[in-house]
C-alpha cells in the first residue's frame, strides 16, 4: 500500500509509518499541493492524506485539489485530517466529494489504524451531520471574496450581483458557522487560510 501525505509539520507520515505492517507499505511525504501533484504525476498511491490546512495551502486550495485528485484518480481513498470543528464547513467536504473520511487529528492511533487496515469495499464515505446545515458551493465561494473586501457593495460590484444577494450569502454563512460578528467571522476565515487584507 503507497500512502502519500501532504504534511507540513511531518506528523502524520511519523505516526502513518508506524501503522505500516508490511515491508511492501510506504508513506510519501510532501509539504505543498504542488508536490502531490508531482508525485500522483509519477508514483502509484492508494491513499491520500491530507490536513485540512497546510502551511503554504487555504482550505480553498486543498478542496479544489481533492476534487480534481477524485476526477484523475477515482481509485485513491482520501482521509482528511482535521482540527477544524466548523460542522457546516466539514459538511460541505463530505457533501461535494466522493469517498472521503474525515479523522479528528486527536483520534486515536488505533482507530486510524483500523481505517487503513480495512479493505477498500469496506470503506463508506463518512456520513453527514444531519443536526447542522452544510456550506452550500456558492457560500463556500464566498468566503474568499468575503475576506478580500471590505465591503458587501464592491463584492456585489466585483460579481455582478445584487447587494442584497451578498448579504443573504453573509447572513446564511453567519449562521451555519455560528459567527456572532464580523471580528468572529474573520478569525474563522483566517483559520480556514484566507488572507484578509487589513
Amino acid at each position: 500500500m503507497n500512502i502519500l501525505s501532504i504534511d507540513a509539520n511531518n506528523w502524520v507520515a511519523q505516526g502513518l509509518s508506524a501503522l505500516m505492517t508490511s515491508q511492501h507499505d510506504q508513506v510519501l511525504t510532501c509539504v505543498s499541493i504542488s508536490d502531490a501533484r508531482r508525485i500522483l504525476t509519477y508514483q502509484c498511491v492508494d491513499i491520500l492524506v491530507v490536513e485540512l490546512k497546510t502551511e503554504e495551502d487555504n482550505i480553498e486550495a486543498i478542496y479544489d485539489f481533492l476534487r480534481l485528485t477524485q476526477i484523475l484518480y477515482p481509485q485513491i481513498r482520501v482521509v482528511i485530517f482535521t482540527e477544524i470543528t466548523d460542522a457546516a464547513l466539514l459538511n460541505f467536504f463530505v457533501n461535494t466529494l466522493s469517498s472521503i473520511t474525515l479523522l479528528k487529528k486527536s483520534s486515536s492511533l488505533a482507530s486510524i489504524k483500523r481505517f487503513f487496515i480495512l479493505p477498500m469495499e469496506s470503506v463508506t464515505k463518512t456520513p453527514r451531520r444531519n443536526a447542522v446545515a452544510s456550506l452550500s458551493p456558492q457560500e463556500f465561494k464566498m468566503l474568499k471574496w468575503f475576506s478580500q473586501y471590505s465591503s458587501q457593495q464592491e463584492i456585489a460590484f466585483k460579481l455582478r450581483l445584487n447587494n442584497k444577494t451578498i448579504s443573504h450569502y453573509k447572513r446564511s454563512i453567519y449562521t451555519k458557522l455560528y459567527c456572532k460578528n464580523n471580528v468572529h467571522f474573520h478569525d474563522c476565515l483566517k483559520r480556514y487560510g484566507f488572507n484578509s487584507m487589513d
